[in-house]
């Protein structure tokens, strides 16, 4: 019964780790694992839906879900053996990328960014850009700590955002 007992305390502490709709790591696990990192140059990459209400609004909820699990997927599947993916919250996602420099993670952004371009994602015709298409801010921590990384690699997603989206913009602190 001990066995079963850790069994079951390592499944629900897993599980408490996932984000139940797209099956990535959840923002609890990031703060988990950006303590964890410390000391170690770290890329963190933020990436947010664009125009994701007026997706909602005009899609529905349930066509909601289904994208941001579309999108999850395309990232998991873009982001290098090591990169750790993470549901953020809402229409916003998150990567680390630990010992990486900011070019080789911008890389893997536009990477990302191009796949979920070049995906139709039902609905995706209704959107400003006639299909779904995601805005990406990468930031590095080697001047700042990694607390401050994804602050950072937020702003410059917000850059990209008033860029005119669909557009990967680097930054460090």
């Amino acid at each position: 019964s001990a066995l079963l007992a850790a069994e079951t305390h390592g499944s629900a502490t897993q599980l408490a780790d996932i984000d139940p709709l797209t099956g990535l790591h959840n923002r609890r696990r990031l703060t988990a694992d950006l303590e964890a990192s410390a000391g170690r140059p770290l890329v963190a990459i933020m990436i947010d839906i664009d125009h994701f209400k007026t997706f909602n609004d005009t899609n529905g909820h349930a066509a909601g879900d289904e994208a941001l699990r579309r999108v999850s997927a395309i990232l998991a599947d873009n982001v290098r053996p090591g990169d750790v993916a993470y549901r953020y919250g809402g229409e916003e996602f998150c990567v680390l990328l630990a010992d990486t420099l900011i070019d080789e993670a911008a890389t893997v952004a536009e990477r990302v960014r191009a796949a979920v371009e070049a995906v139709d994602i039902p609905g995706g015709e209704n959107q400003p850009a006639g299909r779904v298409t995601i805005s990406v801010g990468v930031a590095d921590s080697l001047a700042g700590t990694h607390d401050g990384v994804i602050e950072v690699a937020d702003a410059a997603l917000y850059q990209a955002k008033h860029g005119g989206r669909n557009r990967v913009i680097s930054s460090s602190p």
